[in-house]
């Protein structure tokens, strides 16, 4: 029987992984409790894009990943583990803790059959609330409403793409998947979200590039120096502009900060704590792009900044203290200096804050995560591309 403070995870076995189905069920049942099993099949038009969301960046072929697996039906098993241990683990996109037992599981399994590809599981609350949520439409709290507490031993069968293959239907669906499969936040403008809002001008800070991935199934647009997302919600056409951890859109310790602190909208999203909402917005205002250049910051600006100073109790601050742009620096520089962040833009911070140390964060990551075949096939099709390119 699970406890009740026992958490989901989840294993795949591939298509041509199940010839070892009953080695690898019988030892799941001798560690953990077995929810239930189920059968899935993909359409073979969507399978590729299928993998390609599921995978985000970590998968850097999904053609070869699918020869590998198979593109038939694979099994999804859910287990709770009674005796988790815990792993802290921290990479470039998230501070996480990673479940041992589930893990070395994993790695036995693909072991057993021969290949990096050929298992997959989920090994931290986090993932497990990715994979849930694509595969199955429903994030773990509602998922575990209809599972049982232990398999009866029938295997469910079910035909479905990843949710959103064909679409979103409206923001709140598009939402709830956000909010169980990455962490972002929307930084301003939210005020009237989701009835009243410009969709074409979605600002987001967003933990790692899962996101295009997530909404969207169009990857032509996708390259190392693309950032809009355009995609259908509902008949519209919403644009996202996304601003990944390690892109130094602020200082990388407060943008871990600003996802680290972030609350929930009563209307269902993400945003930034009131603090980091008024210095964000001010730092936008005075540093950031075509307002550095303006030199002045908009009557609505100044009453949404005026509006959060009330609520922070800053009762020096008044819609005319942003009339005098130095002073709104000021205040900046005083706020980053009291919080140890730095600007992103100056010579220091990008000579330890490059290129190069983001990509080895991201192959470490990689490589941790997928094994390093994975990551060795990354690097190949990295380096081909450079000295390739179309």
């Amino acid at each position: 029987m699970p406890k009740a403070d026992s958490k989901l995870y989840l294993f795949i076995i591939w298509e041509k992984s199940r010839n070892k189905t009953e080695e690898i069920l019988d030892d799941l049942r001798k560690k953990f409790v077995i929810r239930d099993v189920y059968q899935v099949k993909w359409s073979k038009e969507n399978f590729l894009n299928n993998l390609r969301r599921f995978y985000g960046k970590t998968l850097p072929d999904a053609q070869e990943k699918a020869k590998v697996c198979g593109t038939g039906p694979f099994l999804v098993i859910i287990i709770s583990d009674l005796y988790p241990k815990f792993d802290y683990s921290e990479n470039m996109f998230e501070e996480d803790l990673v479940n041992s037992n589930i893990n070395e599981s994993k790695i036995k399994y693909r072991k057993w059959i021969g290949g990096d590809f050929t298992v997959h599981s989920s090994i931290s609350d986090n993932e497990t609330s990715h994979n849930l949520t694509l595969l199955f439409g429903k994030n773990p709290h509602d998922f575990e409403k209809d599972l049982p507490e232990e398999w009866n031993g029938s295997i469910k069968n079910l035909e479905l793409d990843l949710i959103g293959h064909d679409g979103w239907n409206d923001m709140k669906q598009l939402l709830y998947v956000m909010n169980s499969t990455v962490n972002y936040v929307i930084l301003r403008n939210f005020e009237g979200m989701p009835t009243e809002f410009d969709y074409h001008d979605v600002d987001i800070l967003v933990n790692s590039e899962k996101l295009p991935y997530i909404v969207d199934k169009d990857f032509s647009a996708l390259s190392d120096d693309a950032r809009s997302i355009e995609f259908n919600v509902g008949g519209k056409t919403i644009i996202f502009n996304p601003n990944y951890f390690g892109d130094h859109y602020y200082d990388e310790r407060w943008e871990k900060d600003i996802l680290k602190r972030r609350t929930f909208h009563p209307n269902g999203f993400y945003t930034p704590c009131k603090m980091d909402y008024f210095y964000t917005l001010l730092y936008h205002v005075t540093f950031h792009g075509r307002w550095k250049n303006i030199g002045k910051i908009s009557d609505k600006y100044k009453k949404i900044l005026s509006d959060l100073a009330k609520e922070l109790d800053m009762n020096e601050i008044t819609n005319k203290t942003f009339d005098d742009v130095d002073y709104s620096k000021k205040m900046i520089e005083e706020y980053m200096s009291k919080m140890l962040y730095r600007h992103p833009d100056t010579i220091g911070y990008k000579l330890t804050h490059g290129e190069h140390s983001r990509l080895i964060k991201s192959g470490i990551f990689i490589g941790r995560k997928e094994g390093m075949c994975v990551l060795l096939s990354a690097i190949i099709k990295k380096i081909s591309v450079t000295i390739n390119p179309k």
